[in-house]
């Protein structure tokens, strides 16, 4: 619901008439006895603040629950519109922001779970390259050393062959050299398997970190799954809060305190958003228009206190005060004439704030100043 406030004008024509009238007709008669026979009196018409109550949404009204002339305070529910089909459309939005809830969290349990696979690749990746490598370098050195031994005992084996051939050595010490070189080509060959073996080793390695690599990869997904549910879900908050919104504005309420002064809509009709369901006048805030001719303007202040009489409070006074008073004349009250030789007087506009909820807007008002 919004509002519209607007000041009654009430017959302004018929004012300008009637002020160019009485000006001249009541300026310096008594108005309530010789306690004010040093005031002039001037008529003018009451007029107040409305307000257009609007309706911000579209819809069916269920339910109006004033009537024109009513009184109303601020706040009051006035009408109630339809509900039905917002409250549809807050079910399929909360359901949207459910999902989308459910999606950012299934994206962060992936998330996580990327991220620890990528730790735990990592770290076997840290351990393998330490122990492989240490494995690689003893293989290495293992396999130096039996090298160094078996060209010893092939050395060996030679000079003890040649001995043997030419009868020197017995065929026991000949035996002997020949199994011991035997013997370190064997080791050799066992310490190039050791040596392959830790290079085997330093290549798992490589595995653990495509593994890491791997998990980058799903952690990045799963973040962009994380961004889009994220921006899914604030999209179907958003349309949630705009939604909940509109359904407060189902209940049109008094923005202010007054009286129903028009009431446009019926029980049944589908009202247009922004379509005015009622016109409210608002209570004590009043005032009257009067036009005064020039010649009077100088016994006129602001916040002047006057005195307010009306036909419609026959011996009762009223007060108000001088709050405005127009700096640019309206109409000539009197019009000069040739046969005259005299001027023009031209009338200005002065407000007087009366605040006074007794008084109705139209009413006729008279005032002293």
């Amino acid at each position: 619901m919004f509002v519209q406030k607007r000041q009654i004008s009430w017959l302004r024509a018929a004012v300008l008439g009637l002020a160019a009238v009485l000006v001249f007709s009541l300026a310096g008669c008594v108005a309530g006895g010789p306690a004010q026979a040093d005031k002039q009196t001037y008529s003018g018409l009451v007029n107040a603040t409305e307000v257009d109550v609007n309706t911000k949404i579209p819809g069916r009204v269920i339910k109006l629950a004033v009537k024109e002339g009513g009184t109303v305070k601020n706040g009051q529910l006035l009408a109630e519109i339809d509900p039905a089909d917002l409250l549809n459309q807050k079910k399929a939005a909360q359901a949207q922001l459910d999902a989308a809830a459910a999606a950012m969290q299934k994206a962060g349990a992936g998330l996580q779970a990327a991220a620890a696979g990528g730790e735990k690749a990592q770290a076997a990746a840290d351990v393998t390259r330490g122990t492989a490598g240490a494995t690689l370098a003893k293989a290495q050195a293992g396999l130096a050393k039996a090298q160094d031994d078996a060209a010893l005992a092939k050395k060996v084996y030679q000079r003890i062959d040649t001995l043997h051939r030419q009868g020197a050595v017995p065929e026991q010490q000949y035996d002997e050299a020949k199994n011991k070189l035997d013997a370190a080509n064997a080791a050799v060959q066992a310490a190039e398997d050791d040596v392959a073996a830790a290079r085997a080793g330093l290549g798992q390695v490589d595995v653990y970190q495509a593994g890491v690599a791997e998990a980058s990869a799903a952690k990045a997904a799963s973040q962009a799954d994380i961004n889009a549910a994220r921006a899914a879900y604030n999209q179907a908050q958003a349309q949630l809060q705009e939604i909940e919104a509109n359904l407060a504005q189902t209940k049109v309420v008094a923005p202010v305190s007054g009286v129903i002064t028009s009431r446009n809509v019926e029980a049944g009709e589908v009202a247009a958003a922004g379509a005015s369901l009622f016109t409210l006048t608002e209570n004590g805030h009043n005032w009257v228009d009067v036009k005064v001719p020039e010649t009077a303007l100088g016994k006129i202040k602001l916040h002047q206190k006057v005195t307010v009489t009306g036909d419609a409070f026959p011996g009762r006074r009223f007060t108000g005060e001088v709050t405005a008073i127009n700096k640019k004349g309206d109409f000539a009250t009197y019009r000069a004439t040739n046969d005259r030789g005299d001027k023009d007087i031209i009338a200005f506009d002065v407000r007087v704030e009366l605040d006074d909820p007794a008084w109705w807007p139209g009413m006729t008002a008279e005032v002293a100043f």
